[in-house]
């Protein structure tokens, strides 16, 4: 029953630290998804001053023009939003889990395996034993 238990907390402690693992990871690809929010809309908000600044000598509007120096890049439409990455993270979290549900009953099963053969083994032995007698 000791060993059960032990088994039962190693698993959790394993389940835990691959919790935590994926957490930090999450919290990794936040920051730096956040860190390429704040850099798109600092470009932006230069952006809209500069067509501010171009706009104050001159009695025609032109209206704001791209800068030279701000690339617009496909990547900014490929990152997934906030709510994107929560479920994914979510959806990778139960994955884990059902995943460590699933190796543990199969290490069980096979526990439960190597211990009929070791009995099966022991009755053999007994039995043999007894006909020499």
């Amino acid at each position: 029953m000791a060993s059960r238990l032990n088994a039962v907390q190693k698993d959790a402690e394993a389940t835990k630290e691959a919790l935590s693992h994926q957490l930090f990871e999450f919290q990794s690809q936040a920051q730096e998804n956040q860190n390429i929010l704040h850099a798109q809309l600092s470009e932006l908000v230069d952006y809209i001053h500069r067509g501010r600044a171009d706009k104050k000598g001159e009695s025609g509007c032109r209206g704001l023009q791209q800068p030279s120096n701000v690339q617009v890049s496909s990547s900014a439409e490929r990152t997934p939003t906030f709510a994107q990455r929560v479920e994914m993270a979510q959806r990778h979290i139960v994955h884990t889990v059902l995943d460590a549900d699933a190796k543990r009953a199969l290490l069980e099963r096979q526990a439960a395996a190597e211990r009929d053969r070791e009995r099966r083994r022991r009755e053999a032995r007994m039995l043999k034993m007894r006909r020499r007698d």
